[in-house]
């Protein structure tokens, strides 16, 4: 797609596709962007959780690496149109749900995004003042509620930096990537060499099996970590590079190494940190707050560690949960990036918890709850998607068709194969675990079993293809 591409001139902006001479980074960039993106203080409960749910590391092991690598292929595989094409998600949605009926998806998709971008922006934020005010000298029998009073104060520059750097877009993105991304890297290697120096016999689970039903909830856990950017993976594919080697080493290379060896890389710490630090300290730690002020002091730990605290949820938050927020702002109501992203800061400090919890087990009911049972209406999209793209168009987009009217109705207004699909995906998983027996119920609303993003893909999938051969063909 050339500079010719005119016919894409009186799109947003933020839609229109990226040319192949203006990408903006290479493939080590997309290795840290999705290491970066990954490396969340939250991945760090992923231990504890297999953990509490008697997994021995092996066991925890397999399921980090089940979970993340069926839901890194479908994100290869939707990244695939943005890297080829240069579009962004709400254009790649346009063939499979119509130029009209995107909004949903989009919508859908941002809902979940704006979620996890106030669980981060909050997490890093206390993490940050609690680490700041250890370092002031405060005692730590006073940090923790002084922490919960000041970290508004914290979340406000929080949010402010992060609307700075996704207002300039793939460029901000790019350059935090670079940068952050050794940084987190080092705080890996830090804490593998503090974990090693410490000689503690600990005792390990007798396992549960891998066919349990414990061991099944556990991947599901896994899998729906990522299942948000598998979606609108795209919106960061567009920016890479287009040749053989980025395609490759890049867009495949990336999530393998950045989302599953990095994933699986994390559980274990997690696990082994609960573990060594319950048997040294009374308490299993695996916050970088929490190493800093009970398990770990000094210079060190509390420069690396207020470094992750930041770095950490911030660089998730600008690639993976502010990007579908301004999906929404610019493909539904035509924003500028600018204004996007200044709104989508103020909805991910409203969404943040701040105002709802005051200790630390009302935050981890908090994310639990939130970050459980998305998966049932993110699976079908992604089936949908696939649908669409592998299957119908054979991985061929015609580039002027996502742009102009074409006198294809299911293009240029709803297509209703990816609407009806989508619905009846999502019942497809509540039906099958009432049937089982599997529903659970979280407050007023009822999900279905963890693994209805399984479900949703498979299902979306096949509800796609069949009905738009019957409403289309």
């Amino acid at each position: 797609m050339g500079s010719g591409s005119n016919w894409a001139e009186e799109e947003h902006p933020e839609l229109r596709p990226i040319p192949e001479s203006k990408r903006l980074y290479g493939s080590l960039t997309f290795w840290f962007m999705m290491f970066s993106m990954n490396t969340c203080i939250p991945m760090f409960f992923l231990g504890p959780i297999a953990r509490s749910l008697n997994l021995t590391p092996m066991e925890a092991a397999i399921g980090a690496l089940v979970g993340n690598l069926a839901v890194t292929l479908v994100m290869i595989l939707n990244g695939y149109p943005g890297w080829k094409h240069g579009i962004p998600f709400p254009v790649q949605l346009r063939p499979s749900f119509g130029k009209k009926g995107i909004h949903l998806p989009v919508l859908l998709r941002g809902i979940v995004g704006a979620g996890w971008l106030g669980v981060e922006a909050y997490g890093g934020s206390l993490a940050i003042t609690m680490i700041a005010l250890w370092a002031l000298g405060i005692e730590r029998t006073q940090v923790v509620s002084l922490a919960y009073r000041y970290v508004i104060i914290a979340l406000i520059a929080y949010v402010a930096l992060a609307v700075i750097v996704t207002s300039r877009g793939l460029k901000g993105i790019g350059y935090v990537a670079n940068y952050g991304g050794p940084l987190l890297l080092l705080y890996f290697l830090w804490l593998l060499v503090f974990l090693h120096s410490k000689n503690i016999s600990i005792t390990l689970p007798t396992g549960v099996g891998l066919g349990s039903a414990a061991f099944i909830t556990y991947v599901a856990v896994q899998t729906n970590w990522w299942a948000t950017v598998a979606l609108n993976i795209s919106d960061l594919s567009r920016g890479l590079k287009k040749n053989t080697g980025t395609l490759w080493g890049g867009l495949v290379g990336g999530p393998l190494v950045g989302i599953v060896v990095a994933q699986i890389f994390g559980t274990l710490l997690g696990y082994y940190l609960v573990l060594y630090t319950q048997a040294m300290y009374g308490q299993g730690i695996v916050t970088p707050q929490g190493i800093v002020m009970v398990a770990a002091p000094g210079a060190i730990a509390l420069i690396l560690g207020e470094l992750f605290a930041f770095l950490a949820p911030f660089s998730t938050d600008i690639t993976a949960n502010i990007p579908p927020i301004i999906d929404i702002l610019t493909a539904s109501f035509k924003l500028s990036l600018k204004k996007a992203a200044f709104i989508a800061g103020i909805i991910g400090f409203i969404i943040a918890p701040w105002w709802a919890v005051d200790k630390g087990q009302d935050y981890v009911n908090y994310v639990t709850s939130f970050s459980s049972n998305y998966g049932v209406i993110l699976g079908p999209i992604a089936g949908i998607m696939l649908a669409d793209y592998y299957i119908l168009r054979k991985r061929k987009y015609t580039e002027r068709e996502l742009y102009t009217r074409t006198g294809k109705k299911w293009l240029d207004d709803i297509n209703w194969a990816g609407i009806i699909s989508l619905i009846l995906a999502i019942l497809t998983s509540y039906i099958y675990s009432w049937i089982r027996g599997e529903l659970q119920t979280v407050g007023f609303l009822v999900f279905p079993n963890p693994l209805s993003w399984y479900i949703g893909v498979a299902s979306g999938l096949i509800y796609q293809v069949t009905l738009f051969k019957l409403l289309y063909k």
